[in-house]
């Protein structure tokens, strides 16, 4: 995960994880994935993804 830089802003984790930039934001609003606002931008650290990256491998969302 060098490549990763510090601070991702929404759009740059949605590429990372897949999904839509409104769906990363949902979880950020939602207290799933840790982030913060700069304005009205969220701002995600890298540290906190990681995080959020190792839970999820660990203890994936339900398959149903």
């Amino acid at each position: 995960m060098e490549h990763i830089p510090n601070i991702l802003r929404t759009r740059d984790l949605a590429i990372l994880l897949d999904m839509s930039p409104d769906a990363v934001n949902d979880l950020a609003r939602k207290g799933i994935v840790k982030g913060y606002k700069s304005g009205n931008q969220w701002r995600f650290r890298r540290k906190d993804i990681e995080k959020f990256l190792d839970r999820e491998a660990k203890y994936p969302a339900s398959q149903a």
